[in-house]
């Protein structure tokens, strides 16, 4: 039989033939489950294989324009290969392009998921894992610096299970304790690595939660997700992370005006009440205390200055492709390119790298800037919200696929209301 070779399209969403949701599920819906086995870290590559296989064997292949600097984003990174020096690096430069890779047929996956990775699907699944990170934001009261070996941790080779990042990600824990502002204060983690991980995706997934208020279909109770809202203000203080606040603020603000400005004059009377429940949270509770506080203290600042300024010194020194990975430069500094997504761009994919990133998105963002309802509003939102993240995180590996996820429902948002006009039209005339 001879190989079928896909026929590139460009934007139109709805795949004549469905895709099969389980790989999203498993990816996404069971993420917390991987996180509790140690395999949060590798699932989102592994799942992606079966994406890709389904995807290779379609005709007709829908891609999202500025897909074109995606591809030159991806070419960076293989040209980045060319600065390793060491096969330890190797590996780990192998499993963040996998992450890259895997974004790619996720996307791609997700467009042309046509009835059987429905808009629906996309949204429900995303929208139970931002109430899971909110679960990880109260275990990190119950739980402290609760951590245990994995059963992934035992199947790794010892050289391997020794590297820092891959300690960090088969060791699952729930919260680091700090005493920053004064006193200790268990920042919350789960179901990812980082307490910076959980603040930038409690930013991206939040709006997934409000996609899943607009439309029933999505088939979770307005109650219960009204009641993890609710229940989200009290983590998002007490993680004391000035990221999330800024870029989430940022998202709500940006999507407000954008609603004001096409008349959905309900959807601007609720983020009035967010507004003021939020003010009497600051003014009325301790958590207002906790924010001052937070705000007040200069923890991780210099540092973070000190990164920037050598991710584009150094940056400069390879300029082209960058230096590949992450590297420890400076004594008493984490490695350089770990902290914020443009300047890990800078420092390890170069200008060619930084280009075809920032063109994807900026032309993903255009794109889709004149929604046709409100989940398509919110998923344009998820893409603002990620690029005031970049200053200040990374954006791999569950980032990426979030931000991906929304582009793909702001595509398939947008081309549904515009499919239903057409054949109203047609019925008229």
């Amino acid at each position: 039989m001879a190989a079928v070779t896909p026929q590139i399209k460009t934007y139109r969403a709805e795949a004549a033939a469905p895709l099969q949701a389980w790989p999203l599920m498993m990816m996404v819906g069971m993420y917390p489950l991987w996180f509790l086995l140690g395999l949060s870290g590798f699932m989102w590559v592994a799942l992606s294989v079966p994406m890709m296989i389904s995807l290779s064997q379609r005709r007709n292949l829908v891609v999202p324009k500025g897909f074109g600097w995606w591809l030159l984003f991806l070419v960076a990174i293989g040209g980045s290969a060319l600065s390793l020096e060491r096969p330890s690096q190797l590996s780990f430069f192998t499993l963040r392009a996998g992450y890259y890779i895997g974004a790619t047929a996720f996307l791609l996956y997700l467009v042309n998921g046509g009835t059987g990775v429905s808009v629906w699907r996309i949204i429900r699944a995303f929208t139970y894992l931002w109430m899971a990170t909110i679960a990880g934001g109260y275990l990190a009261f119950l739980l402290g610096e609760f951590t245990y070996a994995s059963p992934t941790s035992y199947l790794l080779p010892g050289a391997f299970a020794n590297n820092e990042l891959i300690k960090v990600l088969v060791n699952p824990s729930f919260a680091d304790v700090q005493d920053f502002i004064g006193f200790p204060m268990p920042r919350s983690k789960a179901p990812f690595a980082y307490t910076n991980s959980w603040g930038s995706m409690m930013g991206l997934l939040t709006p997934f939660a409000l996609m899943a208020l607009a439309d029933k279909r999505v088939d979770i109770s307005h109650r219960l997700i009204r009641l993890f809202l609710i229940l989200s203000v009290v983590p998002i203080v007490t993680s004391l992370n000035r990221g999330l606040w800024l870029s989430l603020g940022i998202g709500i603000i940006y999507y407000s005006f954008r609603s004001g400005s096409s008349g959905q004059r309900k959807a601007m009377g609720r983020l009035l009440f967010l507004l003021v429940a939020g003010l009497f949270v600051y003014y009325l509770t301790p958590l207002g205390g906790l924010v001052e506080a937070r705000l007040a203290s200069g923890h991780s600042d210099n540092a973070r200055s000190a990164l920037v300024t050598e991710a584009i010194t150094s940056g400069l020194e390879k300029p082209v492709f960058g230096w590949g990975t992450p590297r420890n430069l400076v004594p008493n500094l984490p490695p350089i390119g770990t902290h914020g997504q443009m300047w890990n761009l800078i420092f390890t994919k170069g200008l060619v790298g930084l280009i075809g990133w920032c063109g994807a998105m900026a032309t993903f963002f255009w794109k889709t800037r004149k929604p046709a309802n409100t989940i398509g509003l919110w998923a344009n939102t998820v893409l603002v919200i990620s690029a005031v993240q970049w200053l200040f995180y990374l954006q791999i590996p569950h980032q990426i696929f979030t931000v991906m996820a929304a582009v793909a429902i702001a595509i398939r948002a947008h081309e549904t209301v515009e499919k239903k006009a057409s054949i109203e039209t047609e019925v008229v005339a």
